[in-house]
């Protein structure tokens, strides 16, 4: 009898546990929806890094938010560690804005950027991840440890989020990892700010912009790019031709999804340009790409690609474009 109570001591406490891990916290999630109801304006500054199969991208991290009277403000910049090179995302009562100083040109479009997907450097994005029916939280001494399945419309391969909060809800560490395990995205923070003095300026589309970049720009010699999502289809020809004075390369996929890639070298404008942007942005974290309904074009370095397709899904093409690399099929 004595060991029958022992097992059942056991099995009620196993079950006490499962219980406490399987129900979040109210502690933690009420101090979340009291940050989110209050939340005027914030700042985060960290390292991300993206697992691009046998490379690791690093980037410098900086986002900033504001709430405007009738709107709000977003600014993120990405800086690519490797290419020393900066690419801004804005959002300001003019409208969106992707600003690219390697080609001095700013790319305004309409839209709902960034709340048209999740994206997991927002606050916003990381506290309706925590709120997630399937999310588990553990209270620690250092504040809270997060795990949640994910859908990310334009990051297909990103199921499963493991996020770091200390002691004021602040997020510290985020991981994201696909169904093998394997990290895709990593991002340190070493600043958060809640309802700080974030100015209105910050959010203004610049005047002029630094285009010198550390690294040397891709030149004709190293196209074509390839893409490694194919979605089984195989590269039938490779053409390259002469439009308005410039070189671009031509490459036919065909399968069971047909498309076709064209490439462009770019230089920098000697004045700073201003595009309007038809249709929508999709970014994919690292990509920023532009569709209009029946093709996508994005910017790698200094190379504009754009894919044209019937078969393909807007995501599709995102992840043809998002795969590009030097020399991958030759």
């Amino acid at each position: 009898m004595k060991k029958k109570g022992i097992i059942a001591a056991v099995v009620v406490l196993c079950i006490g546990v499962a219980c406490f891990f399987a129900f979040k916290p109210k502690s933690f999630t009420k101090e979340c929806d009291k940050i989110m109801s209050n939340l005027t304006s914030y700042t985060l500054q960290g390292e991300m890094e993206l697992n691009k199969g046998e490379d690791i991208k690093s980037y410098l991290i900086e986002v900033n938010y504001k709430k405007a009277e009738t709107d709000e403000y977003y600014r993120v910049s990405l800086f690519d560690k490797n290419l020393n090179q900066e690419q801004i995302l804005l959002r300001n009562a003019d409208g969106v804005f992707v600003i690219t100083p390697s080609l001095n040109q700013i790319f305004k479009f309409e839209g709902e950027w960034p709340m048209n997907s999740p994206k997991p450097y927002l606050i916003q994005t990381m506290f309706e991840v925590m709120k997630s029916e399937e999310a588990v939280i553990e209270q620690n001494k250092n504040g809270a440890h997060i795990t949640a399945p994910v859908s990310y419309p334009n990051n297909k391969n990103y199921i499963r989020q493991e996020m770091d909060f200390d002691g004021e809800a602040k997020p510290q560490a985020i991981q994201i990892f696909d169904e093998d395990n394997t990290v895709q995205l990593k991002m340190v923070f070493e600043k958060v700010e809640y309802n700080n003095d974030v100015k209105d300026d910050v959010f203004a589309a610049p005047k002029e912009l630094d285009s010198s970049v550390a690294s040397l720009p891709l030149a004709q010699e190293d196209l074509p790019l390839y893409p490694v999502s194919t979605y089984d289809s195989r590269l039938v020809s490779n053409n390259v031709m002469q439009v308005n004075g410039q070189t671009r390369h031509v490459l036919e996929f065909t399968g069971e999804k047909n498309f076709t890639i064209v490439e462009t070298v770019k230089a920098a404008s000697d004045e700073l340009q201003t595009v309007f942007m038809p249709g929508e942005m999709i970014d994919t974290l690292d990509v920023i790409g532009f569709y209009d309904g029946a093709s996508m074009s994005a910017y790698q370095q200094n190379v504009e690609l754009t894919v044209f397709s019937q078969d393909l899904t807007p995501e599709e093409m995102m992840s043809v474009l998002s795969s590009m690399q030097v020399a991958v099929m030759k």
